[in-house]
C-alpha cells in the first residue's frame, strides 16, 4: 500500500466514520452536556450488530481493510459468527493474524492514535467478550484471546493523542494489568470489601457487560483474596463467598476448593455449617465412592475434615431426629460422636415414617443421606436403624426406645446387606437383628457391674475391636481363636469358646491350610452372594471364585480363607 493510499483509505474512512454525532440546535448548554457525555463513554462505543456481521462477512473473503470503518466494525465483531452458526474471527487464526497485520490489518492506523483507538477501542470489547476460560472454548480461540491480550497490552501507548483524549482511554491506559496474566487479582481485595467503585467504572468505559468472564472471574480473585486473610476473617466472608461462587457454575468447583484447602489448614477447625453445607450439596457425600471425582481436587485433610463434619451432623440428626429418646436424652449422642474419628462410614435404614414424611426437616435430611439410606421394613413405622462401620465392627443402633445395640465383625459374612431394604424380625432374611452378632449390649445402666452402659460399651469396643474414643479405627488382624457372639460380662472377660467359621463347625482360623476351608460353607456362601465357584484342583489347577474385588465384604471373607485376587478373572486359591 502506497502512502497515497493509505491517505485516501483515512479520508474515505473519516469521512464516514465522523458523521454529525448531534442534532442541529440553538441551546449552547445541550451541546455541551451532550459533548460531554460523548467524551466520557469514548465515540461510537456502540456499534450496530448488523453492521458487525455485515463488515465481518466483508473480511471474511477479503481478510483485508480498505477503510477505517471497516476495520473499526470487524473489530467489535471479533466475536460475531462470520455466518448463520459459522465461525467468527476469534476461532480463525489466519483471519485473526489479519486482522492485526501491519499491511492491510488494523495496524496501518497504528501511528495515527485518533483513528488507531477507534480500532482499539472494539478490540478491547472483543477480548472482554470471548470467553477463552470455558472448558469448551477451542484451542485456536484460547491462542488468538491470549494473543489479543498480549497486543492490548502492547498498544496502549498508540491510542494516547497529545491533545484530547476520551476518558475511557484514560482508564485503559490507567488499567493495563487487564490485559495482564492475572486482570483481575488487582482489584479483588476492593470489591471483597465492598468497593466496587473501581471495576464499575472501567466496565463503564470499556463496555465490559455483564455476561464477560472478567466479572466471573473476579469472583475467584475475590475468593484467593480471603484465602489470604487471617482464619476468623475468613471465616467471616464464607457465607458471602459461597453466595457468589453458588450463581457461577463454570468457578464453583474451583472456589470451592481453595476454600476447603484453607480451612482444612487450620489447626483443629471447628464445623462450618455454611461450608459443609454448600461442599455436601455440590459435590454429594465425601467418603462415597460415586462422588471420588467430585472430591479429587481438595487434599486429603479437607475431604476428612468435610466427613468428620458431616458424620457429626448425621449422628445429631439420627439420635435427635429419628430416634425416640430424641433432644431429652442425648446420652446415645454424645456417646457416639466421641468415635467420629473411627467410623469409616455411616448408613441409615429409614422406616415408613422418615422414609416418606413431607416435613421440612426430613426432605433435607434425606438429600443429604442421599446414597446412604435403604428401607427398614418393620411393623414399627417411626424405627429406624443407624448403620456404623468402625474398623472390623459394624454397630446397629436402633431409633425404637428398647432396641439393644448389635455388633457384627466384617471378617465374618454380615447377615445382611444394606444396599437392600432390611428388617428387624429376629434371625430373618436380611435382619438387621441376628444370632450371628458378636455383641449384644443394652443401653441400661447398673447391669453386669457397669455403673453406667457408656463405660460398658467403650471397654467393649476397645477388647474386641481395639476401638477408641476420638482415634481413627485400626483392623484386627485375624486371631487364632476368634470370640463366640456374647453379651459382654463385668470385670475381666474369661476365656470363651472358639467360634464357628463361617458356618463350617471347626474352630475359626483362617489361613491357607486346604483343611480350614469347608466346601460346603464356601458354596454356602456363593450361592448367598450369587457367584460362581470353579473347583479344578483335580486338575492341578486352583480353586476358583468368580467375582470382581468391589464388594468389601466378600473380599474380606476370602482373603481369610487364603484366596487371593487375579484382576479379570477372580478370587484362587
Amino acid at each position: 500500500m502506497t502512502a497515497l493510499d493509505r491517505l485516501s483509505g483515512l479520508l474515505r474512512g473519516s469521512l464516514r466514520v465522523a458523521e454529525r454525532p448531534f442534532p442541529q440546535t440553538d441551546d449552547l448548554d445541550s451541546v455541551i452536556a451532550g459533548l460531554k457525555k460523548h467524551n466520557k463513554a469514548g465515540s461510537g462505543s456502540n456499534v450496530p450488530e448488523d453492521m458487525q456481521e455485515a463488515a465481518v462477512r466483508k473480511f471474511w473473503h477479503a481478510q483485508r481493510f480498505e477503510t477505517l470503518k471497516d476495520a473499526r466494525l470487524v473489530s467489535f465483531g471479533m466475536c460475531v459468527p462470520s455466518r448463520p452458526s459459522g465461525p467468527c474471527i476469534m476461532e480463525d487464526r489466519q483471519r485473526f493474524q489479519a486482522v492485526l497485520d501491519s499491511q492491510t490489518g488494523i495496524d496501518q492506523w497504528v501511528d495515527e492514535p485518533r483513528w488507531y483507538r477507534r480500532c482499539y477501542q472494539g478490540l478491547v470489547r472483543s477480548y472482554f467478550t470471548y470467553d477463552a476460560k470455558v472448558a469448551q472454548a477451542p484451542t485456536v480461540g484460547k491462542q488468538n484471546w491470549g494473543d489479543l491480550r498480549d497486543y492490548l497490552n502492547e498498544r496502549t501507548r498508540n491510542i494516547v493523542d497529545k491533545k484530547v483524549n476520551p476518558d475511557w482511554v484514560t482508564t485503559a491506559v490507567g488499567n493495563r494489568q487487564l490485559f495482564g496474566e492475572d486482570p483481575c487479582a488487582p482489584y479483588a481485595a476492593d470489591v471483597l470489601s465492598g468497593d466496587t467503585t473501581k471495576v464499575d467504572l472501567l466496565c463503564e468505559q470499556l463496555g465490559v457487560v455483564k455476561s464477560s468472564w472478567f466479572l466471573r472471574e473476579l469472583v475467584l480473585s475475590q475468593v484467593r483474596q480471603a484465602t489470604k486473610l487471617s482464619h476468623e476473617h475468613f471465616k467471616d466472608l464464607i457465607p458471602r463467598l459461597l453466595e457468589l461462587l453458588s450463581t457461577n457454575l463454570v468457578l464453583r468447583d474451583r472456589g470451592l476448593i481453595l476454600m476447603l484447602d484453607k480451612f482444612a489448614s487450620t489447626v483443629q477447625p471447628g464445623i462450618n455449617e455454611p461450608l459443609r453445607n454448600a461442599a455436601v450439596e455440590w459435590w454429594g457425600n465425601p467418603w462415597l465412592p460415586s462422588n471420588e471425582t467430585r472430591w479429587g481436587g481438595v487434599i486429603s485433610a479437607a475431604r476428612e475434615m468435610v466427613s468428620e463434619w458431616l458424620k457429626r451432623e448425621f449422628i445429631e440428626a439420627f439420635f435427635t431426629k429419628l430416634a425416640e429418646d430424641g433432644v431429652g436424652d442425648r446420652r446415645r449422642a454424645n456417646f457416639w460422636l466421641r468415635y467420629v474419628k473411627s467410623m469409616d462410614n455411616i448408613q441409615f435404614a429409614l422406616g415408613a415414617r422418615a422414609l416418606h414424611s413431607r416435613d421440612r426437616d426430613f426432605e433435607a435430611l434425606r438429600k443429604k443421606m442421599k446414597g446412604l439410606y435403604t428401607e427398614l421394613k418393620t411393623t414399627d413405622s417411626s424405627n429406624n436403624a443407624f448403620i456404623m462401620t468402625l474398623g472390623d465392627l459394624v454397630a446397629v443402633e436402633f431409633g425404637g426406645m428398647g432396641n439393644a445395640f448389635y455388633g457384627y465383625d466384617v471378617r465374618k459374612t454380615l447377615p445382611f446387606d444394606a444396599s437392600r431394604p432390611v428388617g428387624t424380625t429376629v434371625n430373618a432374611s436380611n435382619s438387621l437383628k441376628h444370632k450371628n452378632r458378636m455383641l449384644w449390649m443394652q443401653h441400661q445402666d447398673g447391669i453386669k457391674g457397669w455403673k453406667k452402659w457408656e463405660d460398658m460399651f467403650e471397654a467393649t469396643l476397645k477388647k474386641h475391636f481395639d476401638i477408641t474414643p476420638n482415634a481413627a479405627a485400626r483392623r484386627v488382624v485375624p486371631r487364632a481363636v476368634a470370640p463366640a457372639p456374647t453379651e459382654l460380662t463385668p470385670g475381666p472377660v474369661a476365656p470363651r469358646p472358639p467360634v464357628q467359621s463361617l458356618g463350617t463347625g471347626q474352630t475359626g482360623r483362617h489361613s491357607c491350610d486346604e483343611h480350614d476351608l469347608s466346601m460346603a460353607a464356601l458354596y454356602a456362601f456363593a450361592r448367598a452372594h450369587e457367584l460362581k465357584v470353579e473347583d479344578n484342583r483335580n486338575l492341578n489347577g486352583n480353586l476358583w471364585v468368580r467375582t470382581d474385588d468391589n464388594d468389601l465384604r466378600v473380599d474380606k471373607a476370602l482373603l481369610d480363607w487364603g484366596f487371593q485376587y487375579k484382576p479379570g478373572k477372580g478370587w484362587w486359591r
